[in-house]
């Protein structure tokens, strides 16, 4: 089932706080519009906010005797809107944290959270008018959306995911990335939608939960006490529960994700999917946040030391150029059960013909955002050459350990190149073989926002810029570096990499 949210046209919105909103914040966000706008959107597909009266099933908001038309939640998701915004998160008065670090000064009001009108279309899930995402092709001259793009796609998919859950799970995201203004927004979430703090000031204390598993098989004991909630979406200790813990698994080893212990905590294949999404895309928001910090002030705004030794990746032998093969953990969608909302939003017969997409296809709304955002950062016209788009996606790629991902960006990285010896000496011995001060520096700057929290400093930013890197190829490798946050802990949470057999890539490269 899909419903529709209207986009919000609003100077101010989640990026805008989590960053730091300033003038040369502004001005480097105008740079690629089209990206903030389709940031804005995935947040608002993952967080959606009902249009509607009443209260959502089991999540309205902590204060008063039920919210008015227009302030409720739509099935569990979101900030309630309207009147009395609580220190500019968009939630119904009263409703903000009552302990912990809450908001952070500055975060202005909740203009660009709530619902707008005039986004375009209310159902569908095709390309956006002005980006370049004709179905079944990519750019072929490597030109992409344009700065004039206002229609963005985006219905709602209600897996059944409770806005508790992926609140809780989105907090302990923003808590290991120790970004305070994020922390305070996601917390008003999470409190409005349990109607109490203590769940946020035990995630924010990285203390254990109620219902709290540390292993499938404790997991395993809270099934029967969770039938009820998958099927109806309410949130249970339980579920939080294995949602954060997902979620700091994701975070900090993406590359040991595993999936039991959300199985025996109830969630459904994709109930599991949105999880995943969520926690990938939370951590890319963290990470697009600090590296468009660092550009506009400097600082990245994480508490690292500036002056500490820049990030550094090691190659090995695992990685290769070679064709791999991912193994889904969980059922992908049949070629069959894919409609034309499927097609349109992977735009493309190559992620049709993809496990890896099928498998995102569980929950569409986020899917069709990430594939116009995937597009959006790698194939708009000017700023960083798409070869160092791709080293970027690739340095992120070995950083997380995503074998797979490493070695579809490697290869579409040699073959823009056109020399494949240089990214071969990459992925087999890491950052210090990197040859040229140029690509050095690019691979230095993407892995250090791969980090949790990032390690990125103004010295790699300064370094590039006395290179000649103008600011829009700077913004382009914020962007495509903090995209892999996201594409990594996907793919490295949802299956695994097995042989060498043929398989589609997903991204073909542009000549």
């Amino acid at each position: 089932m899909h419903q529709a949210v209207p986009k919000t046209d609003a100077p101010t919105d989640v990026l805008d706080r989590f960053a730091g909103a300033t003038p040369e914040l502004a001005r480097l966000r105008a740079l690629r519009p089209e990206l903030i706008e389709l940031e804005q959107r995935a947040y608002e597909v993952l967080f959606p906010v009902r249009t509607g009266p009443g209260p959502a099933t089991g999540s309205g908001p902590a204060t008063g005797p039920g919210p008015a038309t227009g302030l409720g939640l739509a099935t569990g998701f979101g900030p309630a809107t309207g009147p009395g915004p609580a220190t500019g998160l968009g939630l119904a008065t009263g409703s903000g944290p009552a302990t912990g670090p809450g908001p952070a000064t500055g975060l202005g009001p909740a203009t660009g959270l709530g619902p707008a009108t005039g986004l375009g279309p209310a159902t569908g899930l095709g390309p956006a008018t002005g980006l370049g995402l004709a179905t079944g092709s990519r750019s072929a001259t490597g030109s992409g959306p344009a700065t004039s793009a206002r229609t963005v796609p985006g219905t709602v998919t209600d897996t059944g995911v409770s806005v508790a859950e992926r609140a809780a799970a989105a907090l302990a995201v923003a808590v290991e990335h120790r970004r305070a203004p994020a922390v305070g927004h996601y917390r008003a979430l999470l409190d409005t939608a349990t109607g109490e703090t203590a769940t946020a000031d035990r995630i924010i204390a990285r203390a254990p939960l109620d219902g709290d598993t540390a292993t499938a098989a404790t997991a395993a004991k809270a099934t029967a006490a969770t039938t009820t909630a998958t099927a109806t979406g309410a949130a249970t200790p339980g579920r939080i529960a294995a949602a954060v813990a997902h979620a700091r698994l994701l975070t900090h080893t993406p590359a040991r994700g595993g999936l039991d212990a959300l199985r025996a905590a109830g969630f459904t294949d994709p109930q599991i999917v949105t999880v995943s999404q969520t926690v990938a895309f939370v951590n890319h928001q963290m990470q697009l946040a600090a590296g468009l910090a660092l550009l506009a002030t400097g600082d990245s705004g994480t508490g690292t030391d500036p002056g500490a030794p820049s990030t550094t990746v090691a190659g090995g032998p695992r990685y290769t150029t070679d064709v791999l093969t991912w193994r889904p953990a969980i059922r992908p969608l049949a070629p069959g059960e894919l409609g034309e909302e499927h097609r349109a939003a992977l735009a493309g017969k190559a992620r049709v013909d993809t496990p890896y997409f099928r498998t995102l296809g569980h929950d569409l709304g986020i899917l069709a955002v990430r594939t116009a955002i995937d597009l959006a950062a790698f194939t708009a016209e000017g700023g960083l050459p798409r070869a160092e788009r791709e080293l970027a996606a690739t340095a992120v790629s070995l950083y997380n350990g995503c074998v797979y991902c490493a070695s579809v960006h490697a290869r579409l990285t040699a073959r823009l190149h056109g020399d494949p010896a240089p990214v071969r000496r990459f992925l087999a011995y890491g950052s210090t073989a990197v040859l040229g001060r140029r690509w050095k520096l690019i691979t230095r700057l993407a892995t250090g926002l791969a980090p949790v929290p990032a390690t990125a400093a103004e010295a790699d930013v300064e370094a590039l810029r006395e290179l000649g890197l103008t600011e829009l190829a700077l913004v382009d490798l914020v962007h495509c570096a903090a995209f892999f946050g996201w594409a990594n802990r996907l793919m490295l949470s949802l299956g695994s990499v097995e042989g060498e057999d043929q398989e589609h890539e997903g991204r073909q490269a542009t000549e």
